[in-house]
């Protein structure tokens, strides 16, 4: 079984953009395994936010294992952590909470006076929001 103690999860740049086609292959395989339409990004999209340091990825060694990215509304006045994955092999281990922990972390240093929240009804990664502090809401 993968080990988190292998794992590097950093803030990724333009030497990660060679991992593009397995984030979205991995995309692709959660999509047609959960039955849902997760959308496939484009190399561009992704490419910009690696190269605006809006994104997390985890590797093991060179080996692809997770991704998120950041993404802003209203002038950055508003701030989520979009397009969590983890490859198949590294589901289970707590990759997912680490990568959005770290994600968390970057979204408050780049833009520390904005409000962070995440659109997502998946339960596995409602119960990572909610260990990491985000509070339900309600907009009437």
């Amino acid at each position: 079984m993968k080990s988190l103690e292998n794992i590097k999860v950093l803030i990724a740049d333009e030497n990660h953009l060679k991992f593009i086609d397995d984030i979205n292959d991995a995309i692709d395989s959660a999509s047609k395994q959960r039955g849902t339409g997760i959308a496939r990004r484009t190399f561009e999209y992704l490419s910009s936010k690696m190269k605006e340091g809006k994104a997390i990825i985890a590797l093991e060694g060179d080996t692809f294992a997770g991704f998120c990215y950041i993404e802003t509304w209203q002038e950055k006045g508003f701030v989520a952590n979009s397009g969590l994955i983890v490859g198949e092999e590294y589901r289970g281990i707590g990759l997912a909470k680490a990568i959005k922990k770290k994600a968390f972390e970057l979204s408050r240093k780049k833009y520390p006076n904005s409000k962070i929240f995440g659109l997502t009804t998946g339960l596995a990664v409602m119960k990572i929001n909610h260990e990491l502090g985000y509070r339900p809401v309600t907009f009437s």
